[in-house]
């Protein structure tokens, strides 16, 4: 059975329901008011990421209209209004939670969780061209250095991140097209990617890289990370080898 606590559907702990999708005033019991949305707190140079974070938990959680607006602010003394206030303070307040200290102070006094949302976008939302030439710009002069090949490819791969969510790949959408465009533009994406990604390895896989080069056609970037993936593995181990005494190698033969 589900019960009322100061205007917010609550449920017992452990009991099944699809009151997310019914009820947007719903509040799970584990989603208490000092709870933060995600591990990373804004800081004010991840605001991108940060807001995607914050749309993917709200998004789960069926409370994105609080911050867009969609969700509005019924009238005082209806009979949904203590229950908009009640979850819209606490989506006011994970919001506060995911920020950091020394930045949160200054979004003290928002009216709504709507109005925290415009005021944070103010400030930190940049234009996308700007964004975009410097992601751009990033990812051409980043290179894997000292980096572990797992270490480069994540590194790289946020930036691809941001960059799709600042300037999307373009699909055709008009209905029942077998052109095969949007495939053709997706490959285009991957291999454009493929060759960011072999350009910036480190000069020690040139042999690895031609050979990939030379594959018809082209590997993806997960087939192209395993060749190389293993070639580290090799080195690593003949240099752990290296570095062992002879007398345990004896030892081991």
């Amino acid at each position: 059975m589900d019960t009322v606590l100061e205007g917010a559907t609550m449920q017992r702990p452990g009991a099944k329901t699809d009151l997310y999708d019914k009820d947007v005033f719903y509040i799970h019991p584990s989603e208490h008011s000092s709870l933060a949305l995600m591990s990373s707190p804004l800081n004010g140079t991840n605001f991108l990421a940060w807001q995607h974070a914050v749309y993917v938990s709200l998004g789960k959680k069926m409370k994105l209209g609080f911050i867009d607006g969609s969700i509005s602010r019924p009238a005082f003394g209806s009979a949904n209004f203590e229950q908009w206030r009640r979850v819209n303070l606490i989506v006011t307040s994970w919001i506060w939670n995911s920020m950091s200290k020394d930045i949160v102070e200054t979004f003290m006094y928002c009216a709504s969780s709507h109005e925290l949302w415009l005021a944070i976008q103010t400030r930190y939302e940049r234009k996308n061209g700007p964004m975009v030439y410097q992601l751009q710009r990033a990812i051409s002069a980043f290179s894997q250095e000292d980096l572990t090949l797992t270490e480069y490819l994540t590194k790289v791969t946020k930036l691809w991140n941001e960059l799709s969510y600042l300037a999307p790949t373009p699909k055709r959408t008009c209905g029942g097209c077998t052109c095969g465009i949007n495939k053709a533009i997706s490959d285009l994406s991957t291999s454009t990617q493929l060759m960011q990604f072999l350009m910036g390895l480190h000069e020690s896989y040139n042999n690895e890289r031609s050979q990939i080069l030379m594959q018809d056609p082209l590997p993806d970037i997960e087939r192209a990370f395993s060749m190389i993936y293993v070639v580290e593995k090799q080195r690593e181990i003949h240099t752990d080898l290296e570095g062992t005494p002879a007398i345990w190698l004896v030892r081991q033969h």
